[in-house]
């Protein structure tokens, strides 16, 4: 009976503090939005034909998918970042302003406003590492409204994880 009790008393506490089980709130903004690509597989290389063009590949935008965006999104914005980067976290590519209605991004496509990366190309930068294997953020985020970006690529990307309502990704390797 008390193990009842706490029980109860604990899922209390949760909904009251907005943790429930499958709560999109702030603290989670993960659950629901679900990304890949049909051309590689979760954690796995990333094929040649999406890397630079000094490691071999064409810089062409792989394909994305997704599902689960929620209601209350407004528009959507994909964010491709490199957190093994030698300097700290690379931005290679940053798209806003996609329909909330896509589902998906076709191979070298975009739809919305692609801003400036790391490098200060308002362009898809592929995976380039100096040395060893890196993983490639493919980052789809569910925002609440428009962003209006200032400053370098990482403010960008933080103003874009601020607005976010959820958020999914899916990781490919590259390197040596």
């Amino acid at each position: 009976m008390k193990l009842g009790k706490r029980v109860v008393a604990g899922a209390v506490i949760l909904l009251l503090t907005g943790c429930a089980p499958g709560n999109a709130g702030d603290a989670s903004p993960t659950d629901g939005l679900k990304v890949s690509s049909p051309a590689f597989a979760e954690s796995a290389e990333i094929p040649e034909k999406y890397v630079c063009t000094q490691q071999g590949g064409e810089n062409v935008s792989p394909p994305l998918t997704w599902t689960g965006v929620p209601e209350s999104a407004r528009e959507l914005a994909i964010v491709v970042d490199d957190p093994d980067a030698p300097g700290g976290t690379y931005i290679h590519w940053i798209v806003t302003g996609i329909p909330v209605s896509a589902t998906s991004v076709s191979e070298g496509q975009t739809q919305g406003k692609v801003l400036p990366g790391s490098d200060g190309q308002a362009a898809y930068a592929g995976p380039c590492p100096p040395s060893g294997v890196h993983h490639y953020h493919f980052i789809v985020y569910a925002l609440r409204g428009p962003v209006a970006p200032s400053g370098d690529a990482k403010s960008t990307h933080q103003q874009i994880k601020d607005a976010a309502v959820a958020s999914g990704e899916t990781v490919g390797v590259w390197g040596s």
